[in-house]
């Protein structure tokens, strides 16, 4: 017998209210846990706060149909298992509903014996494919890789023996940090096909989990590589741009806050309220993270984490992260930004790859800033980051420089009735800018999103009649998000202006390809910020 907490969780949504209602009952008297819904968007909705196994979906309904209801489903949730009911079915509608994800079509009127098979089937196919094939595909994706790495890796080992020790040394260090998780994912797999090896059900997923565990350290190490490699080589986009300290800050505290518990170690994050930095807002926190992830896991018992901020000159400004931990020596100290040189503390058994503070090195380098370090045996250590300062347009200077070049245009694009504009942006300093410039543009309402997904769904419902797009997005970036407006009869025809610090000519080449209506670079230019709206407003 089930638990109501192993249940399946399953989500029904049915413009006809009886139908709705009575199939959550039956449902639950079958051990199923139904939530249902007469509006999609509201079904949506409930998606983004709770995770469903299976989705029960109309097809004919009158807000939008249950295909696009799969689809939307599915950019939330891509592993949820979809089945479409419906009492004027097709070919064509059940070709359509394959083609977008769903795992079955049923006509109604439908007995449950009926209905109850194809659940079932579709749990299945769920739960093998998340616990099962991806999971596969994935192992076989990063062996292969790791066997095109390692045979580079030993090419470049010859050659570096020859050219030089300290790169003979890096090779070496990186083909054993690669081979050991590689290691314990082959052998536990090769025990678990084996058909002379027998083992018990627990025993199986006791190696299931320890193959999960290395794959998530390779993985990690594999980008970590990659980042080095890539900011190494020039070939890494950084969006530099202002940011706010105290946003950045505040970020990192949640994240950080898990482990800090866990280990029971204090973190103090000191005001630096005003303070912003030029620098990429996404790198900035890889830094932050990865130097406050090293304070807490070599800190003492009960420890201390302290961060704060300091202006250097008049032109800079030096973040440090102060801990009070066992602290380094000077021999440790001279090779602390090595590759792989975990300074013999691969010994206090923490997970690590040694490549983090060469990563944060290089992205220091990489956003014109520099990266130090003291420290002192039995007191703990302190890092810094310094970056170029930066002052964006408090609201008072904004409202001079921009009110002339707005108001006329303002003035000349006024229509009957209000208009709205979407800006899908995850900085909050920009999504204040321009929101500022719009407070002069009465004949506009302002909407918000802080991820591609969100902005997708936002414009869905809100049909406005232009949307900004950044285009570093977390989750999707933008060029991906304006991709799925452009094939979505609801929101195909609003024109999309693409706002970023992606300013390299082959950043502008690539985001006018993909289908922008304008570029433009950050910072702003206002007076082409108010043409591109204009220009937008006559396509209407």
């Amino acid at each position: 017998m089930r638990t109501p907490n192993t249940y399946p969780r399953i989500l029904i949504v049915d413009d006809e209210v009886l139908h709705m209602s009575a199939l959550c009952d039956l449902l639950r008297d079958h051990d199923c846990d139904t939530t249902g819904f007469v509006s999609g968007s509201e079904a949506l909705i409930k998606m983004r706060e709770t995770t469903f196994d299976l989705l029960l979906t109309d097809l004919m309904m009158p807000e939008f149909d249950g295909i696009e209801m799969v689809k939307a489903a599915r950019l939330i949730d891509p592993d949820l298992a979809c089945i479409i009911m419906t009492g004027e079915g097709t070919i064509a509608s059940a070709v359509e509903a394959m083609k977008v994800g769903a795992f079955d079509y049923i006509i109604k009127p439908f007995k449950i014996s009926a209905l109850l098979p194809v659940l079932t089937r579709a749990l299945e196919a769920r739960t093998l494919r998340m616990e099962n094939a991806n999971l596969e595909l994935l192992l076989h994706a990063h062996v292969d890789e790791l066997a095109v790495l390692n045979k580079d890796l030993e090419l470049a080992k010859t050659q570096a023996d020859i050219a030089n020790r300290a790169k003979s040394t890096f090779l070496s260090n990186m083909s054993h940090e690669l081979r050991t998780p590689l290691n314990a994912i082959l052998g536990f797999a090769q025990i678990l096909t084996s058909e002379t090896l027998s083992t018990t059900l627990d025993e199986k997923r006791e190696f299931a989990q320890h193959i999960e565990e290395a794959g998530i350290h390779l993985l990690t190490l594999i980008n970590e590589i990659l980042d080095l490699a890539k900011v190494e080589s020039g070939a890494m986009s950084l969006s530099l741009e202002p940011v706010a300290l105290e946003d950045v800050f505040s970020e990192c505290s949640t994240m950080i806050e898990p482990l800090s518990k866990k280990r029971s170690i204090g973190v103090e994050f000191k005001p630096v309220h005003g303070l912003h930095v030029f620098a990429d807002r996404i790198r900035l926190k890889q830094i932050l993270i990865n130097l406050l992830s090293n304070a807490i896991k070599y800190n003492r018992p009960d420890g201390v984490v302290t961060v704060s901020c300091e202006k250097t000159d008049g032109k800079q400004l030096r973040i440090y992260v102060q801990d009070t931990g066992i602290g380094l020596t000077a021999a440790q100290l001279d090779t602390i930004f090595q590759p792989f040189n975990r300074l013999g503390r691969e010994v206090f058994d923490e997970e690590g790859t040694g490549i983090g503070l060469a990563l944060v090195k290089h992205l220091a380098d990489a956003m014109r800033g520099k990266i130090g370090i003291s420290s002192e045996i039995g007191v703990g250590s302190t890092f810094w980051i310094e970056l170029p300062m930066s002052d964006p347009m408090t609201p008072a200077l904004m409202s001079s420089a921009v009110e002339g070049a707005v108001r006329e245009s303002s003035n000349d694009s006024l229509e009957k009735g209000q208009k709205t504009l979407l800006y899908i942006e995850d900085n909050p300093t920009n999504l204040r800018l321009v929101k500022e410039l719009m407070r002069f543009r009465p004949d506009f309402s302002f909407l918000s999103a802080s991820d591609g997904f969100s902005g997708i769904e936002m414009a869905r419902l809100h049909s406005p009649q232009i949307i900004l797009m950044d285009i570093n997005l977390p989750g999707i970036d933008g060029i991906e998000a304006r991709q799925i407006l452009s094939e979505d009869l609801r929101t195909a025809h609003i024109p999309v202006i693409a706002l970023t610090a992606n300013a390299m000519a082959s950043d502008i080449e690539k985001g006018i390809a993909s289908g922008f209506f304008r570029y433009i670079t950050k910072p702003i230019d206002i007076t082409k910020f108010t043409e591109a709206i204009d220009a937008a407003m006559k396509l209407k």
